[in-house]
């Protein structure tokens, strides 16, 4: 690791060692690492030489070694910045819209399902989870939600037609499906369904044999757009899914926090390889609760969706 201005994220990720990350705010914790030597400035502004610490809010005193999740499957994806322009605006709910982009001919965006980008229109720039894996098409998917005074959110609904070039920044993230055997349970609340689709499109895409269990979980039945994966769930008999609302009766699924709903299914989730998407809170009750039900440690990946992800501008 290199001494610099920058946190040790930072560092690692411009010398394209791919260390685990999600949010970079301190927030998900996912980017926790233990310094072996040299001296580190943590989140606390407090000096470690030994110890753990967060990678993208503590900052290099010295040449360090740290031991950190690594993921050379990332290393030769190249970070770029793209124009790109809105191909088709499609209204999941009333208050989703998906937006697919098309890129310049000559690009050659590579990305891992599962991985998202900054996208920048009008000077303000927010985070968004690819919502494809890549095709014959090259175009890129979004699923964005309205959030009430959201820039990025009056700025694109209603608003946004098809051709308007927007920016796009990435890829970034280190939630992708790792290679292995064990039986894939996704867990998603909101949006966090757009990186799982991504992911789920790739595994059926290569024929992958692990069966699938996909628990997505809404407010209400009414925002819940499961079309695609309702007719997977009817083609293959190893793909599984499951719908949960939290603030009604779900005449199509269950009812309750989707990640009670899940331990509710399961005995033991020691089997499992778990990737969750969405709010901070589900995700890190999910871990607990999982934990509990004798899920390995290091089977659980995450990607947290957070207020403070998005960029301020």
């Amino acid at each position: 690791m290199y001494n610099s201005e920058a946190n040790l994220l930072e560092d690692a990720l411009t010398q394209n060692i791919s260390l685990e990350h999600s949010c970079k705010t301190g927030d998900c914790g996912v980017c926790k690492c233990e310094v072996l030597s040299g001296s580190v400035m943590n989140e606390n502004r407090q000096v470690v030489t030994q110890g753990h610490v967060l990678a993208c809010q503590s900052k290099a005193l010295s040449n360090v070694v740290v031991s950190a999740n690594y993921y050379p499957e990332l290393d030769a994806l190249r970070k770029q910045t793209v124009p790109c322009k809105v191909s088709k605006v499609t209204y999941l709910t009333k208050d989703i819209v998906a937006l697919k982009f098309r890129l310049p001919p000559s690009s050659n965006f590579n990305y891992l399902p599962g991985q998202y980008v900054d996208l920048s229109f009008k000077g303000v720039v927010r985070s968004y989870s690819i919502a494809n894996a890549k095709n014959a098409t090259k175009e890129l998917e979004f699923h964005i939600r309205r959030v009430h005074s959201g820039k990025m959110s009056n700025l694109i609904f209603e608003n946004v037609k098809t051709d308007q070039l927007m920016r796009l920044e990435g890829p970034k993230g280190t939630f992708f499906v790792r290679e292995g055997e064990k039986p894939l349970l996704f867990l998603a609340t909101g949006t966090g369904i757009a990186p799982i689709k991504a992911m789920v499109e790739k595994l059926v895409a290569t024929a992958d044999p692990r069966e699938i269990y996909i628990f997505w979980g809404m407010r209400y039945a009414n925002e819940i757009y499961d079309e695609y994966f309702q007719i997977l769930s009817k083609q293959l008999k190893q793909l599984h899914f499951f719908s949960v609302t939290s603030q009604e009766e779900n005449e199509n699924g269950y009812s309750g926090y989707v990640q009670d709903i899940v331990c509710k299914h399961f005995d033991s989730l020691e089997r499992f390889d778990v990737y969750a998407c969405g709010s901070l809170k589900m995700i890190d009750d999910a871990r607990e609760k999982f934990y509990v039900k004798c899920l390995k440690h290091k089977a659980f990946h995450s990607d947290a969706f957070l207020p403070a992800k998005q960029l301020q501008t």
